[in-house]
């Protein structure tokens, strides 16, 4: 068993590429002036979606500024590592909520059955108790006594986001058939993988032994946290759900048997 006191956790074990960070730093903002620009245009419909990427976009974005202009020893600070803890957790979070989202966009106003009644429990209930669970951990952080302590709360924390992370195929194989445009789903589908694939990144760094390995290099972290959530911050960008989405119910024409006469899909 790793002595815990005797490690640099949590901290960074090696010197994280400013040039790295620069560069995806600019393809972030680049991302985050499209989706601005096309949910401007398309008046912020759908909302919550908008405000999701928004929110996933921004904190990417200000995390690797800080990570390409700040040394190692300001990095490796008290203050700065919980913010930049902060900032890590909510893109992924706000990614996984914008995906449900958009399922629920696409099932329109049909009659609620038992599912979504549970959906709309566990998802709120599951994300509030995941980001309560790390704020409890993270005050354990430079805690000698509790650093045990500090990584089970973790682990619960980065358990619930990979359950629902893993729920949402569950949600997505139940609510297809009723989806009112079947092509905005590859958009999900990279989104959600790429989603899955940094919640078990963070379930795996949640665990003492494999932690200290993990941070020992920075390509595992971009390869399993930053570059999931660039990708599918630009396939948000690239498939904007304003140009996928259907419009309103109300502003549908339907046929005889109350069918709705949706336009076909646009060119992307």
């Amino acid at each position: 068993m790793i002595n815990l006191t005797e490690t640099n956790y949590p901290f960074y074990s090696y010197i994280p590429s400013s040039l790295g960070a620069s560069i995806f730093a600019i393809i972030v903002y680049i991302s985050l002036i499209a989706w601005l620009a096309q949910s401007l245009y398309g008046k912020c419909r759908p909302t919550l979606l908008s405000i999701f990427i928004f929110v996933s976009h921004f904190t990417t974005f200000i995390e690797l500024v800080l990570r390409a202009t700040l040394s190692i020893d300001v990095l490796n600070t008290q203050v700065l590592y919980k913010v930049t803890g902060v900032l890590l957790s909510i893109s992924p979070r706000a990614l996984l909520l914008a995906n449900y989202h958009c399922l629920i966009e696409l099932r329109g106003k049909k009659p609620r059955r038992i599912l979504d009644r549970v959906i709309d429990i566990l998802l709120p209930v599951g994300a509030i108790t995941s980001a309560v669970l790390l704020i409890i951990a993270n005050q354990f952080l430079f805690n000698p006594n509790r650093l045990y302590l500090n990584f089970r709360l973790r682990q619960a924390s980065a358990g619930l986001v990979l359950s629902l992370a893993i729920l949402f195929y569950v949600v997505w194989y139940l609510a297809v058939s009723s989806a009112r445009r079947l092509y905005v789903l590859p958009l999900l589908l990279v989104s959600s993988i790429c989603v899955l694939i940094e919640a078990i990144y963070i379930q795996v760094i949640s665990i003492s032994s494999l932690f200290f390995p993990l941070n020992q290099s920075e390509l595992w972290f971009y390869v399993c946290h930053l570059i999931p959530i660039v990708l599918a911050l630009i396939t948000w960008s690239i498939f904007h759900p304003w140009r996928l989405l259907p419009p309103p119910e109300p502003e549908v024409p339907h046929d005889q048997t109350g069918k709705e006469l949706l336009a076909p899909p646009p060119i992307v």
